[in-house]
């Protein structure tokens, strides 16, 4: 009976921790962006896995928790970085290091105040939901994309 049991206790633990259920792990395909095209065109990638290469421009002196990264062509486009569980990763001497990231491309409206002025109480699930019940009162958003960091590489 013991036999019995730890057989299926060896089976559903194989089944949780990565059995035949292969379709629902497929990986996803991460293409290049420019910083630009991720900045200009932040609507498109909100929510999705991009990679981009940059410098870094700045890290953040007072939490530690987010640096911005610029295009190495110096065009002055930059995009926020959140490092998250990477944040003891990066220190300020590595300001100037080229860098690759990859991570989740993320939005914020900065100006929500405006939208709470006209629609007190609402609870936007989403930016695009946010953008268009702004656009219904006449409200011009003003989105920051930013990177939810999940890997990288300093060279």
């Amino acid at each position: 009976m013991k036999g019995i049991i730890l057989l299926f206790a060896a089976g559903l633990v194989m089944v949780a921790c990565g059995g035949p259920a292969t379709e629902e792990r497929s990986e996803e395909i991460i293409e290049d962006h420019p910083i630009a095209e991720l900045v200009e065109k932040h609507m498109e990638f909100d929510g999705r896995t991009v990679r981009f290469e940059g410098v870094i421009d700045h890290m953040c002196r007072h939490s530690g928790d987010k640096m911005r990264v610029a295009q190495p062509d110096d065009d002055g486009m930059s995009i926020q970085v959140r490092l998250g569980e990477f944040m003891n990763q990066f220190n300020v001497d590595h300001e100037g290091s080229e860098v690759t990231i990859i991570g989740a491309l993320m939005t914020e409206v900065l100006n929500m105040e405006e939208l709470e002025q006209h629609d007190e109480g609402h609870d936007c699930e989403s930016t695009e939901e946010a953008v268009r019940m702004m656009a219904e009162r006449g409200i011009e958003p003003n989105i920051r994309p930013y990177i939810e960091l999940q890997g990288f590489e300093i060279r």
